[in-house]
């Protein structure tokens, strides 16, 4: 992908092919990155000049592919400071992932990911019985980790995890409010996978669940942030 009409025009067919598959209109998009934005000023006419390849680039485009849950390298492979001349394409839930895809991950479960949060060294053969190819740029340290349990399910949210789903968590980037992360409470063995939220200077671990209890945790000095999730495994 050579040129920046070639690159506009990938992003703009993904954000739209991904939209249509949610079944959101451009308006509930605009409406999903001002929530996440805090109010800031982003229309649905912002949006539809991305779908239509007559943006040439938006620094909304981090939380365009959130509310679409979409990889952020997907769609914003120059803000991620990737070199436009070495991109690779690979299949990520049907659509085109923009980045190199070279690394083998380990899937764990959320035991095996507690005892890693307190560790230093890489993962290596034997760690795990499962690897998979990372969709993309992580840090050393990443690993899979498989979901247990239902906190995180909700069929009505963009984004939905199962029993059984696969993440990639990285803990070398930084968390923000809104992303999902992998959480440790110092005298559990096990980690949990949550939503980040910040609220009135205060930092909570939302389950995506509206039934589930707590749906919301307080984050204590007794917590520790293990990492970052980024994509969400999926298998056609």
């Amino acid at each position: 992908m050579n040129t920046q009409t070639e690159r506009k025009r990938v992003i703009a067919d993904l954000l739209t092919k991904r939209r249509n598959e949610l079944k959101l209109s451009q308006g509930e998009v605009a409406s999903r990155v001002r929530a996440l934005l805090g109010g800031a000023a982003f229309t649905q006419q912002s949006y539809a000049a991305i779908e239509s390849g007559k943006t040439k680039h938006s620094k909304y485009l981090t939380q365009i592919a959130r509310v679409l849950g979409i990889p952020p390298q997907a769609i914003d492979p120059v803000g991620l400071g990737l070199d436009p001349t070495q991109e690779a394409s690979s299949q990520y839930g049907g659509a085109i992932l923009i980045g190199q895809a070279e690394r083998k991950l380990p899937v764990i479960g959320s035991v095996a990911a507690g005892a890693w949060c307190e560790a230093v060294d890489n993962f290596h053969p034997g760690d795990a019985d499962e690897w998979i190819d990372a969709p993309g740029p992580v840090g050393p340290n990443a690993f899979v980790l498989r979901i247990e349990g239902f906190s995180m399910h909700n069929p009505n949210n963009p984004i939905s995890f199962n029993d059984g789903d696969k993440v990639v968590i990285d803990p070398s980037r930084e968390a923000a409010p809104g992303d999902f992360v992998v959480a440790k409470l110092t005298s559990s063995n096990s980690v949990t996978f949550k939503r980040l939220r910040q609220e009135d200077g205060m930092w909570f671990l939302e389950a995506l669940n509206p039934d589930w209890k707590p749906r919301y945790i307080q984050l204590t000095e007794e917590w520790q942030i293990c990492g970052r999730g980024m994509w969400k495994v999926q298998q056609l």
